[in-house]
């Protein structure tokens, strides 16, 4: 792992501007990954910011203690909860500890219960794939999500994830997104050049 970290370290020389950190549980999602003792060894090296995204079953457990060691960002999936009231308790929470807050869904979410929450967030993140799993296909269901929650909301900070390269990056860009988050695209390739590519530069 110390190997990853120091790689991931040195991504903000690349010109990423923040790091998305999946958090996985093997529960929520078939798929078990970092938890917040990563964040803190990732946090002693880096200054950039950290958006934490809560892929697990109990969010709740868990939200104290990525804030103490250090996210930005702590995203919660609409689909952990079963009762919007826990949801907005959660939300509250976070904001309450000076982070800010946000909400994912799922690529089969529909993006109308969002409304009862909108208050309660900074960003949206909106799956183009199916949430766990790294490497799928970019689904373009995704681009009518942006546009409509854009056309809602014009401050809202929109981020996306899922198959994301230089070329569904800048569609989504292009429908409303603020937020490009990608792993594949620029682990299997040279890293500075695909994240200016996802930000628009070098062609």
């Amino acid at each position: 792992m110390s190997a990853q970290i120091e790689y991931l370290a040195r991504v903000g020389n690349f010109g990423a501007d923040m790091y998305h950190l999946d958090v996985m549980d093997g529960k929520f999602v078939k798929n078990k990954s970092i938890d917040y003792s990563y964040l803190e060894q990732l946090n002693e090296k880096t200054a950039l910011l950290f958006d934490v995204h809560l892929m697990i079953e109990n969010p709740s457990k868990v939200i104290k203690k990525y804030i103490k060691y250090g996210a930005d960002i702590i995203t919660l999936h609409y689909e952990s909860y079963s009762q919007i009231e826990k949801l907005i308790s959660d939300l509250k929470k976070i904001k309450d500890n000076e982070v800010m807050a946000g909400i994912a869904i799922d690529i089969d979410t529909d993006i109308a219960v969002l409304e009862p929450l909108i208050k309660y967030i900074d960003l949206v993140l909106i799956m183009c794939v199916k949430a766990g799993k790294g490497g799928q296909e970019f689904q373009k269901s995704a681009l009518k999500k942006i546009k409509a929650l854009r056309s809602q909301n014009a401050e809202i900070l929109i981020e996306v994830d899922g198959g994301i390269n230089a070329e569904t990056g800048a569609q989504c860009v292009k429908a409303g997104a603020d937020i490009l988050v990608s792993g594949k695209y620029i682990y299997s390739n040279e890293t500075y050049e695909a994240i200016q590519k996802l930000k628009g530069k070098n062609g």
